[in-house]
């Protein structure tokens, strides 16, 4: 039988270890950001352009916020999906545009 000393901190550790692992938003919150800024360009440029209509631009800017709020709250995969979402609503509007 294992001594508790030795026992209580390597659960520990596998704990901690598990719970880094298992949340994607401790590894990927320079990707959120780096997607925001993405995103926060691509509206500026067609907003600019006027190449999308004003009910594209208020969706995009209010799913953008939503990926926001979710990356701040530690949903790095939710949040990343979302910016996702914006950018294909952006360039499938911009693509149907003459």
């Amino acid at each position: 039988m294992w001594p508790i000393k030795f026992v209580a901190p390597v659960a520990a550790a596998l704990v901690a270890a598990a719970v880094c692992i298992a949340s994607p938003a401790a590894a990927n919150p320079l990707e959120c950001a780096r997607r925001d800024l993405q995103i926060v360009t691509l509206l500026e440029q067609r907003g600019e352009a006027q190449t999308l209509s004003g009910a594209t631009l208020y969706e995009a800017f209010w799913t953008m916020m939503r990926a926001r709020a979710a990356c701040r709250a530690g949903h790095a995969v939710e949040g990343l999906a979302l910016y996702g979402d914006v950018f294909a609503v952006v360039v499938a509007e911009h693509a149907r545009r003459p």
